[in-house]
């Protein structure tokens, strides 16, 4: 049976649809909800994206279609309707949409489709390909299987999931499928060249001085092989920077010559600790991650920890070590 099946036999026969994606959204979960959420109202469906927190600034730019069709944005903190069909994407694990779960869970029905590694399953019906270079990649299938067509502003919002997703198609995620997939956003008329300098070449002061923090605050540990950083809520406020500008953070330590791991960790206005790793070619971030009660891919992973700074980066680099040891 195609694996869509039953997925999109709720999809239409459901009118009111709520789209979640996990906290702390990244171009990937931002892009896929974004995409199906366009491709859903050109079915005649009611459907919105809950959010908790705000879109990070480098990707503010996707309110720009916000179009209100039908008297409603895209994008929501609070629910305008009672909904029957929730679409969790992105979303490895019911932890990470956190405050809208009593939403997701009294639907009558619950999707999943994700590309994360997933410990348990917490919707009705779900999708699940680590394999797949990105969330937008199985959103593209979805859409397809659906009927409905793909138009300018459903490829631009692939285009930035899966872009983000494979670094600018540079990560081992890059698969051949997700060339493939590009190459039919091109033919609806994307501007990836805009896209891409929004997204990668339009940075507020602030945040070139952040990623020099994180620079002069880095820690080199295991003979050169892995880096860790971090910073903190009162240090983001002196530079004027904005939680959401630390996403690019591990990049910028990701470049280093000789480091096959690296590490960031990031301080949330609650007080937790937010870990994001990077391997890139032999280690097993998603192992360190789950050792640290996280997950992810075996490339990217991450976790939260409830402890002092200190002591998290003692955990994670302990861990990191540990990981390196065996490869």
């Amino acid at each position: 049976m195609n694996k869509w099946t039953d997925i999109v036999k709720l999809i239409k026969k459901s009118d009111d649809i709520v789209i979640l994606t996990h906290t702390n959204m990244d171009g990937d979960a931002i892009g896929s909800a974004s995409a199906l959420c366009h491709a859903l109202r050109h079915m005649g469906k009611r459907s919105v994206i809950l959010l908790e927190d705000d879109i990070p600034g480098y990707l503010r730019f996707m309110h720009d279609h916000d179009s209100k069709e039908g008297g409603l944005p895209f994008f929501v903190k609070e629910m305008p309707y009672e909904p029957h069909l929730a679409v969790a994407v992105d979303c490895g694990d019911a932890g990470r949409i956190e405050k809208r779960f009593d939403v997701f869970s009294s639907c009558a029905d619950r999707i999943c489709v994700d590309h994360h590694i997933q410990t348990e399953h917490f919707a009705d019906y779900s999708v699940v390909e680590p394999d797949a270079s990105a969330t937008g990649i199985l959103i593209y299938q979805l859409i397809n299987e659906l009927g409905v067509p793909i138009d300018k502003e459903i490829a631009e919002d692939l285009y930035v999931a899966i872009m983000t997703d494979t670094g600018c198609f540079r990560y081992s995620n890059t698969t051949a499928e997700c060339h493939l997939v590009t190459a039919e956003l091109y033919k609806a008329g994307i501007e990836f060249d805009k896209l891409g300098t929004l997204i990668y070449d339009t940075l507020p002061l602030s945040q070139i001085k952040l990623e020099a923090m994180i620079i002069v605050w880095m820690e080199l540990f295991e003979g050169g092989k892995a880096v860790i950083s971090y910073i903190t809520q009162d240090k983001l406020k002196e530079i004027g920077a904005t939680y959401d500008m630390t996403s690019s953070c591990i990049d910028v330590l990701r470049k280093i010559d000789t480091v096959e791991v690296c590490a960031f960790l990031k301080e949330h206005e609650d007080g937790s600790i937010k870990l994001s790793m990077r391997a890139k070619s032999y280690a097993d971030v998603n192992r360190v991650a789950r050792a640290l009660g996280g997950g992810g891919h075996v490339r990217a992973a991450g976790a939260t920890f409830n402890v002092p700074m200190e002591e998290a980066i003692r955990l994670t680099r302990e861990k990191i070590s540990e990981e390196l040891s065996r490869c």
